[in-house]
């Protein structure tokens, strides 16, 4: 297939392939919970940066 670029970025039209994961895959649980507690920590820095900027007036 053709490939084709738009803001210096090249794209590939190839047919998508299918995937199958693993039955036996198992999540790393640890790994899991830790990346689930980081996210909802930086979500909160983020609510508390946007309440900050708002409260004195630059909204988004």
């Amino acid at each position: 297939m053709s490939k084709t670029s738009l803001n210096d970025l090249v794209y590939s039209f190839e047919p998508l392939e299918v995937f199958s994961p693993d039955p036996d895959y198992k999540v790393d649980e640890i790994e899991l919970q830790k990346s689930i507690k980081k996210s909802r920590d930086m979500m909160e820095v983020i609510r508390k940066y946007k309440n900050e900027k708002v409260k004195v007036g630059k909204e988004w």
